[in-house]
């Protein structure tokens, strides 16, 4: 505005100029949109005069945690029937934000306002969307079909011969496994991933990780199958039938971000959308690569992220559903395909510490119906509440089966492979508290009413593994008396060598000469420095291992049926276990069970040390059959293999004719053995041939050329002395030597 003095007052008000004030204190307009409002269908067909109470209900029950409505904002259109006037059962609802109608259309559809009525809730925008469809409909074009071969084609190997992936510096490769000669190289590629390599549970797909996201690779000749766009994948995992998979980023999603990441040519691959921003977990169908659903993580009440732990979501066996947790507070349970919580609603779990599902589909025993799946999770004490472990049945959440206890620090949940037994290791106070011992409650969950057996041990367990096998339901305990125990990773590696003993118990059940059903102690082996119990995926075998410490790095194989008849003497079958081999490992880190069973493999990551990285081959029995050191090793990975499609009847079939079989295979082994040293010995004179082809073609030429400079007057060097010399050479040799001390 002018300044204006007494000298240059306008004639009237229309003179002022107030631009400058009108640009400085402008109000920028708002574009008209309808963003923020939805449409809600199929709801009850009501009177006029229960509008406001219908209206109310929306807002408590089914929109409470997407956002307030805007005043006047709800408009139910009415019509007149018998001369009354009733709502036509949808209504149009405006929100304060096109956020808070997005999240109004998450949470609203399909929502059960009564038992039979579900809501459908969509944004008023797709009305003008779907206005704009053509009426004539047009297929989309056809996809060529890409044959990438079998999935499963390894599986079909004449020699059924096990795959292995290694990671060396830039370099990944896979591999055939030979029994007594060097792995066969299938295919190698530099920077074939970014970080890591990662098998699927069936062994169908290898996973790399990249910036972008992860690719996932496959067939004969392990081409790209599909690629998953996901910025800074840090973990995945599938889920048990690899229909889906789970993946983890920390940097939250931003379509800004991936768009930029993909670049103008390959924005249309990017799966996100504004319902996903700040989501960290996605979900992708395996077959498809689409995305399914992503998540956001927990958050406390000021804001900052839950604790969490990965996976962050565990699957039932059947893949119909898929839960997490919230530490101390619940679970949500989720329903696939639809990736919708089941029922609505988070289970309150107050104090929940860990849960687990039931790794099998469960029969009943006596009519063999399929039981519901099963869900395990404990909480601790709080007050005068006693921690608790809980079995409920999925869907219904009924519960099938709880458990009270004491005095409790810690608890694990430990599944047997079958499904049927479930250990659950406590860690508990002495009455002192100054130091804690073990109880072992072991659930019978494939019997009726779920029986409980304890196992009572005077001091405190580190690790705990089932033998796969379901004969006798066998178990491997590692336990130390030290009052500090060292605390177990992920991997049920104890982070610390500490003096250990090593029990075996067995279930018995009850009769002539079992009084009681339950577990009793098969044998303990005292004074190890074991960190670890690994036994092989067929049972019988395991091996005890010093792992990921400075000062010790043992490994000693057992076998747990070996000596049969000193078991049969004593009537004790912890007699039968026996000490086949031990070895060392320099800075062990890894250890792993081939699928088969008959090959261990042990490993040194550059990842966790810089000197002697590596791997070692081992068989059952503790026999070094290779040994690769090489620098900046990072992983070895075996390739697993599905469940076997053969009956109990067939597998028992086979064990019945197995010196038929074995003999069969030792005859292939040793022809394959004899093909091998028959190809070396074919290269070996197919050097030497060639190196003799080379020298006569070399006396040839030199013989041409000599003639030739003789031809034209070249006179060749005469030799200084012709005549023949001998050399005297003289050894001494000492026969006999003697030292006397005086």
């Amino acid at each position: 505005m002018v300044a204006y003095t007494f000298d240059n007052l306008p004639a009237s008000e229309e003179d002022i100029d107030f631009s400058d004030l009108e640009r400085k204190f402008a109000v920028p307009e708002q574009e008209e949109t309808l963003e923020n409002v939805v449409v809600v269908d199929n709801l009850p067909i009501i009177e006029q005069s229960k509008i406001e109470k219908l209206t109310g209900a929306l807002q408590k029950n089914v929109f409470k945690n997407a956002g307030k409505f805007k005043a006047n904002g709800v408009h139910m259109p009415l019509a007149d029937v018998e001369g009354k006037s009733k709502t036509k059962g949808y209504a149009f609802i405006e929100f304060e934000t096109a956020q808070q109608a997005q999240a109004a259309v998450r949470l609203g559809n399909g929502f059960p306002l009564e038992r039979s009525r579900r809501l459908q809730v969509n944004p008023f925008m797709d009305v003008e969307r779907y206005t704009e469809v053509e009426d004539e409909y047009r297929a989309p074009p056809a996809e060529p079909f890409i044959d990438h071969g079998h999935l499963k084609s390894w599986l079909g190997d004449e020699f059924a011969r096990d795959q292995f992936a290694t990671h060396v510096g830039n370099n990944v490769g896979v591999h055939w496994n030979e029994t007594a000669q060097a792995a066969e190289l299938i295919t190698s590629r530099d920077n074939w991933t970014g970080t890591r390599v990662q098998w699927s549970p069936q062994g169908s797909y290898m996973c790399t990780f990249h910036r972008p996201g992860l690719a996932l690779w496959g067939g004969p000749e392990f081409k790209k199958l599909m690629r998953v766009v996901h910025p800074f994948i840090t973990h995945a995992e599938f889920s048990p039938s690899e229909q889906y998979l789970v993946t983890f980023s920390s940097e939250p999603i931003s379509t800004e971000a991936v768009d930029k990441m993909l670049g103008a040519d390959e924005q249309h691959q990017n799966p996100f959308t504004a319902d996903d921003e700040g989501h960290s977990v996605c979900i992708w169908n395996v077959r498809t690569g689409t995305l399914m659903r992503s998540f956001a993580l927990p958050m406390n009440k000021d804001g900052t992220p839950v604790k969490t732990t990965w996976p962050q979501f565990k699957w039932s066996p059947s893949e119909k559903y898929f839960a997490r947790m919230t530490h101390g507070s619940s679970i949500s349970i989720y329903e696939a395909p639809s990736m919708a919580l089941l029922d609505k609603k988070s289970m309150k779990v107050a104090g929940i510490q860990d849960f687990s599902w039931c790794p099998r589909v469960l029969e009943d025993a006596r009519t063999g119906a399929v039981r519901p799946e099963m869900l395990a999770y404990w909480t601790p004490e709080e007050g005068n509440l006693p921690a608790r472990v809980t079995l409920m049945a999925v869907p219904s959440r009924e519960v099938v089966r709880t458990k009270n206890l004491f005095s409790v620090f810690s608890a694990s949940l430990h599944w047997h492979p079958s499904g049927k037994m479930m250990c659950v290791r406590v860690q508990r106070y002495t009455k002192s508290k100054k130091s804690r011992f073990t109880n072992l409650e072991i659930f019978r969950t494939g019997e009726r009413d779920v029986p409980v057996d304890v196992v009572e041990l005077t001091d405190s367990a580190v690790a705990f593994d089932w033998e796969p096998t379901c004969d006798n339901y066998r178990f491997a305990i590692l336990h130390t008396d030290d009052p500090t125990p060292p605390p177990t990773n992920a991997n049920g590696i104890a982070m610390s060598a500490v003096k250990t003993n090593v029990s075996f118990y067995a279930f018995e059940r009850k009769g002539k000469l079992v009084k009681k059903e339950g577990y009793t102690l098969l044998k303990t082996l005292p004074n190890k420095t074991t960190t670890s119990l690994k036994w092989s995926p067929h049972g019988r075998h395991i091996v005890l291992a010093t792992m990921r410490t400075v000062t010790t790095c043992t490994l000693e194989f057992y076998d747990a049926d070996f000596d049969q008849a000193a078991a049969t003497k004593t009537g004790n079958p912890g007699d039968a276990i026996s000490l086949l081999e031990s070895a060392e490992h320099y800075n062990i880190t890894e250890l792993e069970w081939d699928p088969s069973g008959r090959y261990v493999v042990t490993s040194a990551s550059a990842w966790r040390q810089l000197a002697d990285t590596g791997y070692i081959v081992w068989d059952f029995k503790g026999q070094q059959l290779q040994k690769i050191d090489t620098e900046d090793f990072k992983q070895f990975l075996w390739r697993p293999r599905p469940q076997s499609l053969l009956s109990e009847e067939q597998k028992q079939k086979i064990r019945k004719d197995f010196k038929s079989y074995s003999r069969f295979f030792d005859e292939q082994d040793e022809r394959r053995l004899h093909a091998a040293d028959a190809e070396l010995m074919s290269q070996r004179r197919r050097l030497v041939s060639e190196w003799e082809t080379w020298r006569t073609q070399v006396a040839e030429l030199l013989a041409t050329e000599t003639d030739a400079a003789l031809a034209a007057g070249y006179k060749l060097p005469i030799a200084a002395d012709s005549e023949d010399f001998v050399v005297e050479e003289i050894v001494e040799e000492i026969i006999e030597e003697k030292e006397e001390f005086i």
